[in-house]
Formats: C-alpha cells, structure tokens, sequence
C-alpha cells in the first residue's frame, strides 16, 4: 500500500517520531540501540497494511472499529515503545482522530487509565497528552464524562515518570497531570483539573511541588495564581473544619493550623524552597518577582515608601536551639554566594542587606582582624629575620671577602626570637582552632565548597596553620626541612592577606583578575607550552650530545631561558649540525617567545578587560562572600548582640527594612484624573 505524502496524519506522525528521536539523542537515550530500533519499529508499524497502527495513522474509524469487535485485544495493543492505539490517537489530536478515541474510550473503559509501559515514556497516560495538546474540550470530557467517573482520581494521580520526563529533561513538567497543566501555562485546564479535585499539595518524585516546578519553568504569573487559589482553598478547609469541630478546644485548632505548612515554604529533596530554588538555578528574573511579591508596605508618603522584606528563606538563619533536631534550609543569599550568581547578588534587597550586615558588625570585624593579622604576619617577618641573623667575621674586601668566623646573636636577641616563635605557633594554634571549629559546625564538605574570598580564606588558614606546626615539630627534631617549610610558610602567610584586600572597591576585582589570569590564561599557556618545550629540550639534548638524564634537564633550563632571550647563539653554531641548530633555535624563538607569549598578553588583556566591566558585581559579590564567611564564624549569642542586629522583628520573624523610592510610579499616577487627591489621602492613612 502506498503512502500519502500529502496526508496531514503522516505529516504530524513523521513531526512527532522526529522529536522523539532527536530529544532523546540529545539527551544520550537513543544512543542505545534498542530504544532507537524501538522508535524504528514504531514508524515501521503505522505502515503495515491491515492492522490498527495503520487505521490509527491514517484516521479511519470504520477500520478500527472492525478490528476491535473482531479482536477486542486489538484495543490493548502495545507498539514498541510501550504505547497503545489510545495513546497515538490522542497523539495525532486531529478531530476525527479525537472521535475515533471517544469511540474506543466509551466501548473500552480501562483504555483511559493505559500507560505506557517500557522506560522511556513510562506512566503517561492519555490525559497527558490532552493537557501538552492544550485541549481543554478533551480534558474536561476525561474527567466529566458520567461514564469515565470511576477512573477519575486514577487519572488525576497517574505520573509521567520515564526518561522523557525527567529533571532536565525539556519535558520535564512535574509527572502529575495538574503539573503538566501549570508548567505548560494553562491555567484554564489547571482550573479543570482542581474541579475534579486534583490535589495541589501533591509532589513529584524530585519533591518538587507545583510552586518549584513554575520556579524552574519560570513563570511568574501562574505562580501567583496557583498560590493565591492555594491560600483560598486553605483558608476555605478551615473554615469548614471549624464549622464541623465547633466543640473541639481551640488550643488544638491553634496546633493544627500551625502544622499546615505554606505550600511556597515547603521543601523539595534537595532541600530547596521555591525561592532557594530560584536562587540555586540563577533565575533572575523568578527570584526578583518571589522577593518583591513577599514584600510588606508599612507606610507610603509620595514616591517614599517603608517596606519589609522577610528574611526567612532569604539570610543565613540562626543554628538551632538545643533539643531541636530539625535541619534548617539553606537561605538564598548562601547559595548565590556559594555559586556565584552575579546578577542575583546585585539585587538592589540583596545589596541593602549585605551593607547593613556590613555597616553593624562586619565593617568592625573584619578591620579588626585585619589589625591583628598584619600585626601578627609582622611579628612573624620580625622573628624570621633574627632566626637568620648572626654576627659574621669576613677578611679582604669586595668580591674577594671571606666569612671567617659566625657568632649566634646575644641572649636578649635570642630571647626576643623565641618568643616570638612562641607567639607565631600561639597564634597558629588559636586560629587552627577556630577553623576547626567552623568546620564542624558546617561540615567539611560545606566548608571546602565555599567559593571565592571564602574559600581562598578558608585554605590559606588550614594550609598556613599546618605549615607552622610542621616548621615545630621539624624544629623539635632538629630536621633540616623546616627551612623549606618555613619558606612556604612565609608565602601562604602574606598570601592570607588577599582575603583582606578583596572587600576594598578599589583592589578586590584585581585579586580576581589574578586569579583568572592564573587559572585560565596561564594554565592554557603552560599547557601549550609544555609540548613545545618538551619538543625542543629532546632536539637540543640530540644535536648537543649531552649525557643521560642530567643532560636533558640542562637542555630543558636553555630552552626555558631561551624563552626569556637568554641564550648563547655561539653555544649553537658550535654544533656537528650548527645549521640545523641555529633553524632550531630561531624557530623556537619565532613560536615560543614572539606567538605564545604575545598570545598569553593578548588573553591576559582580555582577562582584564571582562573583568573590570564587571568590576562592580565582582566587588560586591567578594563584599558578600567575606560578610557571609565572618557572619558564619558568629555564635548565635553574637549575632543577637544589640549592636550586630540588622533586621526589625515582628511577631517572632525577622524583616529586613528599608525604604524604597519609585518617582515614576507616583508620577504616573499623579498625572491621573484624581489620582492625586486619591493617592495622598491614601497614603496619609497608610502612614
């Protein structure tokens, strides 16, 4: 039997195999060749004459028709990736596609609840498939219909759970048929759904309810209309729970509507609540909508208004009170911090609430350990300086000097440098402790997954504080290592005080400058660089004859020096092949000195030039990570201190308060007919 080209049902079937193959490709799950085969096969079936696949693809009902009363088992057909003629007749979703699946659905009832069963699509079940085809009609005849009734809470908790929709997938929508409605933004079928009594406290398998997925879908406005219909529902039970336990003691009523937690502060498996979620994805513009839709206007006075921002989800929140065994979720402002999300931190909300922490109690923290740290690296300097001094006695003069003699220092100045050895490991000790201590109120893992200034601080005081007690123990042992240990030391010590000059504007987006030049330009130049070294060092070690292993270093240090213009071209004429050397030499000179390290300067030069532009989110993300990494140190006793409070309190929660000023808005509205009037009057009462 031929095919028709021309056939819109071959047209939508061929558009549909297509998106199944190249999705699942993308996503490594064709690359199995049993699911590829699998889809194959499915093409292949739509096209055998006299069977339903064909009647299906081809929308003719009287065939269908003849081949289920002939064998009803022909209704419960499976294809090769797990469907049934119910599935691609929904599908296909053209109308007379639609009548023939009524058809089937009405004459067999248990067709409306077929999944499809193997791996990839597992779980879907036709309603599905009305909801992503955006067809309400169809939708409200699968749950409204008086005969499909008995298969209605079946088919509100069917889950879509195979590979095609899982996390990170593109249809991945949540599983559950009031999800798929809400992720695809039609609320008009969501409305639908909840009349026929679709749950919207239910989750997904990730724990993800329906308030994270439009978080990760990024939809805004269906997340205001799905909390809002939440709210008056809830609002709703309660009221007919207390018409219905008029007797019961309100003191339990009281217990029972605090268990009931906000469906936009529940958690997810991962820990995340909807707005965490959006911070931990980086979704700018969702986390901007869910910090300024829980905003609280105190009082407004013009284009001035007072308002309040919840810190709960949003601020570190404060360790738990002895006997309290629940975890608390990660705030917002850790994970931007933590996964260096610029456009996130540069939330005007964000900036008000780091500069506040700054301004009551960072500020004052970090200068003082600033003080303290260079006063002790000072010490530090001094003490190694008289471990080296020593009174020598040398005969002639100039060059031809000769130490004769070497005297120790007396016993004051041998005093003075044992103490401050003592003072160096003292504070070592005392700063090993209180980093020891913050890693077991965070956990090693949290601790080392910091970024930025706070992992750079982090690291420097394990890798300084071990150093120091290596230098003591080998002192103790008289090991001559200590020399090369103090060495490392020294630079890891002065290294620590980056951490100190990232929070200043003016220096801290150069000390990440570095970091990105070491890091990226560098290890790439070093990398390409390596093969031509290693290159030439092996021509150079054959042309100039040297000898074994000590041989190939030596040549490997001209070639290095090479690379820096020092080298003696008489060394390479003096060759057997002094031709073939100097060609050598001037090619290496041509690759290595001119190309790579002007491409290194080039990089570099860009390095510098992507990093100032964003000079100013780079400060404040480093002002942030060192803020979050002092707050952190804090006990709770020390964050409730009067002069480190930064938020207002308001019946048990904590807000932070700031005053906004929007001159469009109200000159908008004062360029209304009678909006001035109206607005001052309201506001004088707000106020």
């Amino acid at each position: 039997m031929s095919i028709d080209e021309g056939d819109p049902a071959n047209n939508v079937q061929s558009i549909w195999t297509r998106l199944i193959f190249n999705v699942g490709k993308k996503k490594g799950s064709v690359d199995d060749p049993s699911t590829g085969s699998a889809v194959e096969r499915q093409t292949e079936n739509s096209r055998k004459g006299g069977t339903i696949w064909e009647a299906v693809r081809k929308a003719d009902q009287p065939s269908m028709e003849r081949l289920v009363k002939i064998d009803p088992k022909n209704a419960n057909a499976r294809g090769p990736v797990g469907e049934c003629p119910i599935h691609m007749l929904f599908l296909y979703g053209t109308e007379t596609h639609l009548n023939m699946a009524r058809y089937l659905i009405t004459n067999f009832p248990h067709t409306i609840t077929q999944i499809y069963n193997e791996s990839e699509y597992y779980g879907e079940i036709v309603l599905h498939i009305a909801i992503i085809k955006r067809n309400a009609t169809m939708v409200e005849w699968l749950l409204g219909d008086e005969k499909n009734l008995p298969y209605r809470e079946q088919q509100l908790t069917a889950a879509a759970c195979g590979n095609f929709f899982k996390v990170g997938r593109p249809c991945y929508y949540g599983e559950l048929p009031l999800l798929f409605a809400c992720c695809t933004n039609q609320w008009n079928i969501a409305e639908i759904l909840l009349k026929h009594g679709a749950s919207m406290d239910a989750t997904d398998s990730n724990g993800n309810n329906v308030l994270h997925l439009l978080v990760i879908h990024n939809l805004p406005k269906m997340y205001t209309k799905v909390k809002q219909r939440w709210i008056e529902t809830e609002e709703s039970n309660k009221r007919a729970s207390s018409d219905d336990d008029e007797d019961e003691d309100d003191e339990d009523l009281l217990l029972d509507e605090k268990a009931v937690i906000p469906l936009w502060k529940r958690l997810n498996k991962d820990g995340f609540t909807p707005l965490t979620l959006a911070a931990d994805l980086g979704q700018a513009e969702m986390f901007s909508f869910l910090l300024e839709e829980r905003k609280i206007t105190q009082w407004s006075y013009g284009p001035v208004a007072c308002v309040l921002y919840p810190l709960d989800q949003v601020d570190l929140e404060f360790q738990n009170e002895e006997g309290d065994g629940e975890e608390k979720p990660v705030g917002a402002l850790e994970i931007i911090v933590k996964n260096a999300h610029v456009e996130l931190i540069m939330h005007p909300r964000l900036i008000d609430l780091v500069n506040k922490k700054w301004e009551r109690f960072a500020r004052r923290i970090f200068f003082r350990r600033f003080l303290i740290t260079l006063f002790y690296l000072s010490i530090f300097l001094i003490t190694t300086i008289m471990d080296q001094s020593r009174i020598e006695t040398s005969e002639g003069e100039g060059e031809e000097a000769v130490v004769v003699s070497i005297e120790p220092l007396g016993w004051i100045q041998q005093a003075i440098c044992t103490f401050g050895r003592l003072f160096v490991l003292a504070g070592a000790i005392w700063k090993g402790k209180a980093e020891f201590n913050e890693m077991t109120s965070m956990g090693i893992k949290k601790y080392f997954q910091t970024t930025g200034s706070g992992l750079l601080e982090n690291c420097l005081a394990c890798l300084f504080c071990l150093s120091i007690y290596i230098v003591n123990i080998f002192r103790a042992f008289d090991l001559h290592a200590q020399t090369a240990v103090l060495a490392i030391a020294a630079i890891i010590g002065w290294g620590y005080m980056l951490f100190f000059v990232m929070a200043f504007r003016l220096t801290g987006p150069f000390v990440v400058m570095i970091y990105e030049m070491l890091f990226n330009d560098v290890l790439r130049f070093f990398i390409i660089y390596m093969v031509f070294l290693v290159g030439f060092s092996q021509a150079f070690f054959v042309l100039f004859d040297n000898n074994g292993f000590s041989g190939f270093l030596v040549s490997v240090k001209q070639s290095f020096l090479g690379m820096l213009g020092d080298f003696d071209l008489d060394a390479y004429t003096d060759t057997s092949y002094r031709y073939i050397s100097v060609t050598l030499l001037i090619s290496y000179i041509i690759v290595v000195t001119i190309l790579l390290l002007n491409l290194l300067i080039a990089m570099m030069g860009d390095t510098y030039g992507n990093v100032i532009e964003g000079a100013t989110q780079i400060w404040h993300l480093e002002r942030a990570r060192i803020v979050f990494a002092i707050e952190n140190e804090m006990s709770t006793e020390e964050r409730n201190l009067d002069s480190n409070k930064y938020w207002t309190n308001i019946d048990g929660e904590r807000y932070l308060q700031v005053e906004e000023v929007d001159d469009k808005s109200f000159l908008h509205d004062a360029n209304d007919d009678g909006g001035d009037d109206k607005k001052d009057g309201e506001n004088e009462d707000n106020k």
